[in-house]
């Protein structure tokens, strides 16, 4: 049975409103220039959205001892099932191993903050993944140095770069977050950044329709210790916003994923653990048992792609993967991972370096 003391309305598939997202973001128009978000979008329900302090808290609050669980650092028993058999990838030395938790639908209807006009509230079904990497930048494995240059600072390229179905990404909305730390369960956390991104992903077979994942992004690291996390929250009506784009498309259907994601060096052996939990709802004409068939396998494949692509960046002029054309996408630092080529035969760019030879060195946490 769930806890639902450790339950919260922020991070669930449900998803929140534009009109819950903190005042004072710049968005991005769709021509790519920066300008202010101005004010704040209303639902008409009166309530007032939380500042960026306190969202971060709630979002934090909730998403660390959930993710935890996986994985308990005080050594316990993991409140998650394991699923399967670990995966093997001739990419990773490290095995990945697959969990379910099912977060039912009559305990998110005790949560205090969720939405009490959902009728005949849903289960909520999460799927996990968690491997453990040697601490070095080599063939099979990554580095804590690359893990936190492709996944706490560039996240969103990182995952165009090097996922095939993803064949478009913009940051549309960002928070100064400048100086910005938070006290959660007892540990402080720093390095914050909170952006809504959008996404855009293929479908095939045809004529299914190409989806798009609109979710505010909140990444952080813990303070004094090699750890962050990424959190996703997907956004139910992002299409209002005026700094939308993907959702506003409609070729595309809105689509929606939670997720949380946790990278640490462990204490044990210095290796870094890797978890990546996720609950997900492709919309359209998908039934939900259907894609949940799918899921445990595609968030498996993101460390053998992942682990394949960064070995492709090492200082291998020859071996770079080709960068191509993205649309709508701003690179915000030159220093940003490359995509690798997507099918269909979409035009190439330029060849620009690619090396981690700019890596950042692990931040003192």
């Amino acid at each position: 049975m769930t806890d639902t003391e450790t339950l919260g309305p922020w991070v669930r598939l449900e998803g929140i409103s534009i009109s819950q997202l903190p005042p004072g973001a710049k968005g991005t128009a769709t021509n790519g220039n920066e300008a202010p978000s101005g004010q704040s979008l209303t639902d008409g329900t009166g309530s007032t959205a939380p500042n960026v302090k306190s969202f971060v808290t709630s979002v934090l609050s909730e998403s660390i001892p959930f993710i935890d669980g996986v994985a308990p650092k005080s050594g316990g028993a993991s409140t998650w099932k394991g699923k399967g058999s670990p995966k093997r990838y001739a990419s990773s030395e490290a095995p990945v191993h697959l969990y379910e938790r099912v977060v039912p639908g009559k305990e998110l209807d005790k949560v205090e903050g969720m939405s009490q006009f959902c009728a005949d509230r849903k289960d909520e079904t999460w799927f996990c993944r968690r491997s453990s990497h040697r601490n070095k930048a080599e063939t099979g494995t990554a580095s804590w140095e690359e893990f936190t240059h492709s996944f706490k600072h560039h996240h969103a390229e990182t995952e165009d770069a090097f996922t095939p179905t993803v064949i478009g990404a913009r940051e549309a909305m960002k928070w100064d977050t400048t100086g910005l730390k938070v006290e959660v369960h007892g540990s402080r956390w720093n390095n914050i950044t909170v952006a809504v991104v959008e996404m855009k992903h293929k479908i095939d077979p045809k004529p299914l329709k190409n989806r798009t994942f609109p979710v505010v992004q909140v990444a952080a690291a813990l303070e004094d210790t090699p750890e962050f996390l990424v959190v996703s929250i997907p956004l139910t009506d992002f299409e209002k916003s005026p700094y939308a784009e993907f959702a506003k498309d409609k070729s595309l259907v809105v689509a929606a994923y939670a997720s949380i994601e946790r990278v640490r060096v462990l204490p044990s052996n210095s290796d870094v653990e890797w978890i990546m939990a996720t609950a997900s709802d492709a919309k359209g004409v998908l039934p939900q048992w259907v894609q949940n068939l799918a899921v445990p396998g595609a968030v498996a494949k993101d460390v053998e792609m992942f682990l394949s692509w960064i070995s492709s960046q090492r200082n291998n002029a020859n071996g770079r993967p080709e960068p191509i054309s993205k649309d709508g996408f701003a690179r915000s630092d030159e220093n940003a991972p490359p995509p690798i080529s997507k099918l269909e035969g979409k035009p190439a760019m330029k060849r620009a370096d690619s090396t981690n030879k700019a890596l950042p060195a692990a931040p003192v946490q």
